[in-house]
């Protein structure tokens, strides 16, 4: 990296490259909690995935050891966000609904403290040359989160918003469309839509009849977006579900 290049690394991710962490194999969360001057402990938590106690130069951040592994590293990457960024609160108290990479595109300190967890997970210095090449699909997305050690979710969203095509990672559950994320590269004039139409696997995936994962398929454009021009785009098309049951679809247009 070039000293410019080097300036454009966000937090996390200067804290890994100071670390001169160059695969992501060698990104250890409890190592770096420790040389933060903070004790992890992973206990059954009710009511909150993780909480953060500190005192002057010294915190405790307990995970909840029920969720699942990949849970508990983004739980543990977002309070090392709190324990960077928000220096001087004697503590945290994190649910569900505070810690989730789908939760970054506000300002707020969880919001904050989420896209500081995203890239130190999913650096972009690593991501991006990782990604390079492989379609914007689930399975790739599946390759990259154990390659990363990350969430197929989170793993979904960093391949989008760092994609160079025309992309979107789309989440639903029954009462339709809960979040999106596009790429740069999306274009403006192209509205998803609220609800799933019936004729899309993901449809079967949110109404319980459709297996895990769906297969990569080609559909119409008029059965992900509401614009009178979607029927002209192809879009190509995988879905996942969700412990939780929501289902997670990455689109790309497809030439």
């Amino acid at each position: 990296m070039t000293p410019f290049e080097l300036s454009q690394l966000s937090p996390a991710e200067a804290l890994l490259w100071n670390y001169g962490i160059s695969d992501p194999v060698d990104i250890d969360l409890d190592a770096i909690a420790f040389d933060m001057g903070a004790t992890v402990h992973r206990r059954p938590l009710c009511g909150c995935e993780a909480r953060l106690v500190a005192d002057g130069d010294k915190a405790v951040i307990t995970i909840n050891s029920k969720s699942i592994i990949t849970r508990q590293r983004f739980s543990l990457a977002h309070e090392l966000g709190h324990l960077k960024l928000d220096r001087g609160r004697s503590g945290f108290l994190c649910t569900s609904k505070d810690i989730g990479p789908h939760s970054d595109a506000s300002r707020d300190g969880e919001a904050i403290a989420n896209s500081f967890a995203s890239q130190l997970l999913l650096p972009s210095y690593l991501f991006i040359p990782a990604a390079c090449g492989k379609p914007l699909t689930i399975d790739s997305a599946q390759k990259l989160g154990a390659t990363f050690n990350a969430s197929i979710t989170a793993t979904c969203i960093k391949m989008v918003r760092t994609s160079t095509a025309p992309a979107w990672v789309v989440c639903h559950v029954r009462r339709g469309l809960a979040w999106f994320f596009k790429s740069p590269k999306a274009p403006e004039n192209l509205f998803l839509n609220r609800e799933l139409h019936y004729d899309t696997e993901a449809f079967d995936l949110v109404y319980g009849e459709g297996e895990g994962k769906t297969r990569i398929k080609t559909e119409g454009g008029q059965l992900w977006f509401s614009d009178r021009e979607a029927s002209r785009y192809q879009v190509k098309s995988q879905s996942f579900r969700v412990q939780d049951g929501t289902v997670v679809s990455l689109l790309s247009l497809s030439k």
